[in-house]
């Protein structure tokens, strides 16, 4: 293994005792109250602390890895996260491949694609969010898998450029809804305002001569055109690349939703849902892009 989560900080024995009390805290007064915010960075500081800084375990799909105290919501102690989807990568992804996350937000399945993939693979790992990818890159040192693993602090689209990213900002527990262009409703009075650099996968892929097995997104409603900035890198790599994708109908403007069958069918993809939809281009879920 590229990792060794053999060696397990001993916390203080009064350590679980305050996790507890913190629990039922937060329940009583709400996780998003003013004081349960507030006392948030001390709290998780000292989890830092009490783990000497090598993170709290817990398993994502059967798998056992570390997380940033500050992630502790978003990675429960037993984690099954998209199942189905997990069943498709982890079945077909060899040793050895290059793998591709784009909208890696804090690390969901780049864990998950540097364990499936050793010995000998890469992931390439592409995160806009500053505060998101703060996070994303100690969960690569955590688990070791520093020399596997490249984060690009870039989003992907249609044109390489510059773009304005929507985030929660720091210490907001919400790192992963930033998106492009406008923000999510979730956060539209309080989001924060980046710039952030914008790379096509073809430009992206031809400059570092990288061909991609795999290619897994997420970038809430830029999915269309994230992929029309990779037809070259598509044409070359047909029927080879493995492409899942969540895709969010409910995000794209009219004239994408209209299109989007089109659109696909020109690549030689269709969508195949994988959690539970019953149109892939009408629900939001995540699809398995196959080859026609």
């Amino acid at each position: 293994m590229p990792r060794d989560l053999s060696v397990v900080s001993t916390q203080p024995l009064w350590t679980g005792a305050i996790q507890r009390a913190a629990r039922v805290a937060a329940d009583t007064l709400g996780r998003r109250s003013r004081l349960i915010r507030g006392l948030r960075p001390a709290y998780e500081s000292f989890l830092d602390w009490s783990s000497r800084g090598q993170g709290i375990p817990f398993t994502i799909n059967g798998v056992e890895f570390r997380r940033d105290p500050r992630c502790r919501d978003r990675f429960p102690d037993e984690f099954v996260y998209e199942a189905p989807v997990a069943d498709l990568l982890r079945n077909r992804i060899s040793p050895g491949q290059l793998c591709f996350d784009v909208g890696a937000n804090v690390g969901h399945y780049v864990l998950q694609l540097a364990y499936w993939s050793h010995p000998g693979g890469k992931v390439v790992a592409f995160e806009p969010n500053p505060e998101a990818r703060v996070i994303l890159e100690k969960h690569v040192r955590l688990n070791g898998f520093a020399d596997d693993v490249n984060v690009v602090p870039a989003a992907v689209g249609a044109l390489a450029g510059t773009a304005t990213l929507y985030t929660p900002g720091e210490n907001s527990g919400l790192d992963g809804i930033s998106r492009l262009g406008s923000p999510i409703d979730l956060i539209a009075r309080s989001a924060r305002k980046v710039t952030t650099p914008v790379v096509t996968l073809d430009e992206y892929c031809e400059a570092n001569e990288l061909f991609p097995d795999w290619l897994v997104m997420d970038v809430e409603g830029f999915e269309l055109a994230a992929l029309s900035g990779c037809k070259r890198l598509l044409a070359k790599q047909r029927n080879k690349l493995g492409i899942v994708v969540e895709l969010h109908p409910d995000l794209w403007h009219s004239d994408e939703f209209r299109d989007a069958g089109r659109f696909l069918d020109e690549l030689g993809l269709h969508a195949i849902p994988l959690t539970g939809q019953k149109d892939a281009l009408d629900e939001r879920g995540v699809v398995h892009l196959a080859w026609k």
